[in-house]
């Protein structure tokens, strides 16, 4: 498979908003979702298979939609507290 995190413009404004430390680890993250997000992420809430979390660096939290039919990520929110 070939999976493909979706970057819009907004998504992307959100990443530079970041601090470069967590910048990077989202950066490694979705580098490793691009391979396999169900090996990297973990059901958020009713495990639909579709609606995944993932942890990035030390204080970053994913949340996104990962379509096996269409082999795309889609980022819900990303959050960092620290």
């Amino acid at each position: 498979m070939s999976w493909q995190f979706t970057v819009t413009e907004h998504t992307q404004r959100n990443i530079d908003s970041l601090p470069f430390e967590a910048q990077l680890a989202l950066i490694m993250l979705i580098d490793a979702l691009e391979i396999d997000p169900y090996a990297v992420s973990e059901p958020y809430g009713i495990d639909d298979k579709v609606t995944r979390e993932a942890v990035f660096g030390d204080y970053g939290l994913l949340v996104m939609f990962v379509n096996p039919l269409t082999e795309r990520i889609t980022p819900l929110s990303f959050t960092w507290t620290g």
